[in-house]
């Protein structure tokens, strides 16, 4: 995670793990010939994350973050993701438990590159967000058991917390007789009044069955080199959803660069793989509103003591009400 005045107050970086632990794994997962370094990276918080270099070769060790998590889950599914053609890290090396660490250990290929955040060449930047597409509408197909979270919980089918879609639109959001709850310091009451009636259009809306969301899609988290693009990065968000999931999340995060609308793009991308219904930028707009509640109301809450006018939270206050605000 980035730090900085463009970004929240997070909580409390974790220690780095016991290093001599953290060199058994690495010595189990690459043997003792050939001399691999270790060295934590600036990113990650909540998660800890260490970037492993062998020769000419780079590699990402992964901690879970809880104890019971068992990182095989993630591996599988990267597997499984690769077979279909997306192009995200391969696993070589995973332990579903390290009793000296306490926690599950996964070990990946790195995605070459820099974040498409990163380019400026518009061109090259429009090809690679095309692909991107492409591979997220692979991965939006891959079945999930439950709405919400994925829990790791080893090799298997994915299973995610929620039985309904319903239930997850509302996790996270104000209950009915608080409503609007934080929101209120946020948004006038006309506002308050479209999101109300998008809330319970899309808790109404049937989705018999979740599919994957990477749950975090944005242009840090989508790769390229040499304006090629290499690949999809960090799926510590991976969450049972409706298939628009991500779509209305990248629409609600990155509405634009250079005043070049970047939603089309990736549309065209995607479709290339999978159509969409005839109203769906409607159901996308919904989505980004509704779907960028229950982080926007975690910020707002007391607990983590957010003030309304840091810039991350004005502008997530904006971009909702400008989409809340879009005739539907």
């Amino acid at each position: 995670m980035h730090e900085g005045p463009r970004y929240l107050p997070v909580l409390a970086r974790k220690p780095d793990v016991d290093q001599a632990a953290l060199d058994a794994v690495v010595d189990r997962a690459f043997g003792t010939t050939v001399p691999v370094s270790c060295q934590r990276t600036p990113d990650g918080l909540r998660t800890q994350v260490y970037r492993l270099r062998r020769d000419r070769e780079t590699f990402y060790l992964r901690l879970a973050e809880e104890a019971d998590e068992n990182l095989e889950a993630e591996a599988e599914l990267f597997r499984q993701l690769r077979q279909l053609g997306v192009r995200v890290p391969e696993p070589v090396h995973v332990e579903p438990f390290d009793p000296a660490l306490g926690r599950s250990v996964l070990i990946t290929t790195e995605i070459h590159g820099v974040p498409l955040e990163q380019v400026s060449v518009r061109s090259g930047a429009t090809t690679a967000l095309q692909e991107a597409g492409a591979d997220l509408a692979r991965l939006n197909q891959h079945p999930v058991k439950g709405f919400g979270w994925i829990q790791r919980r080893g090799p298997g089918p994915l299973q995610a917390q929620l039985d309904t879609y319903g239930s997850f639109v509302i996790d996270g959001l104000p209950p009915r007789h608080t409503w609007p709850g934080p929101l209120a310091t946020a948004f006038s009451t006309e506002t308050l009044d479209a999101i109300e009636r998008l809330v319970e259009q899309e808790i109404a809306r049937p989705v018999p069955a979740a599919t994957l969301a990477h749950g975090d899609l944005t242009l840090a988290h989508i790769f390229v080199q040499r304006g090629a693009y290499t690949g999809l990065i960090d799926f510590g968000e991976i969450r049972g959803t409706d298939s628009l999931f991500d779509l209305g999340f990248f629409h609600l995060n990155a509405p634009e660069v250079l005043g070049v609308p970047l939603l089309p793009v990736l549309l065209e991308g995607y479709q290339r793989v999978q159509p969409l219904p005839p109203d769906h930028l409607e159901s996308i707009r919904r989505s980004a509103v509704v779907h960028g509640l229950p982080e926007l109301c975690g910020w707002l809450a007391p607990e983590r003591g957010i003030p309304r006018d840091h810039p991350v939270v004005a502008a997530r206050v904006s971009r909702i009400a400008e989409l809340a605000a879009q005739p539907g």
